[in-house]
């Protein structure tokens, strides 16, 4: 048996067995894959269900005068700290703000629109909604530092976007 007949046969069997091991990888690769797949379908269906939540959300028609009753309204009391408030978004500004919050209030905020998409957030806070007109989102948030939150809109909303910040004023407790 000659060189060239070994290095063939040996060519031959390295060959085969890389072949199995690519295939064994590409099996892997596809497998995980797949598995990933199928996890984040699962987490969707599961965790937002098919269609997004909206228990935390009412809906009115946008063409009627729904929206009045949020302008002007500010800060209502509800129970011992505990407060609503009715923010009405609409081309570049936030109503009312500024908002005056005493320290430790526990706030219900209900969010809408009066014209386009806009993004409710409160900075430092975990708050963030979107405020979509003909329906009311409704979020609630304790205020326990005093200071001064902004409410930024995070939904591109038009050319005034980046002007669009209202304010939260949380007044310190009054000791006695």
């Amino acid at each position: 048996m000659s060189d060239s007949t070994a290095q063939s046969e040996f060519e031959d069997a390295f060959h085969r067995v890389a072949e199995r091991h690519e295939r064994v990888w590409i099996f892997i690769a596809m497998l995980l894959l797949t598995l990933l797949l199928i996890g984040t379908l699962f987490f969707v269906v599961i965790d937002y269900g098919v269609v997004a939540k909206t228990g935390g959300y009412q809906s009115f028609d946008p063409t009627t005068a729904a929206t009045e009753s949020f302008a002007g309204t500010g800060l209502v009391r509800t129970g011992p700290n505990a407060y609503t408030v009715h923010m009405l978004a609409h081309m570049w500004a936030w109503t009312p703000s500024p908002l005056h919050v005493p320290e430790g209030a526990t706030v219900t905020f209900y969010v809408t629109s009066a014209d386009v998409l806009h993004g409710f957030q409160v900075q430092g806070t975990t708050l963030n909604l979107t405020a979509v007109p003909g329906i009311v989102g409704s979020v609630t948030y304790t205020f326990r530092h005093a200071r001064t939150y902004n409410i930024i809109c995070n939904e591109y909303c038009g050319i005034g976007h980046q002007n669009m910040i209202g304010r939260i004023i949380v007044d310190p407790e009054v000791r006695k």
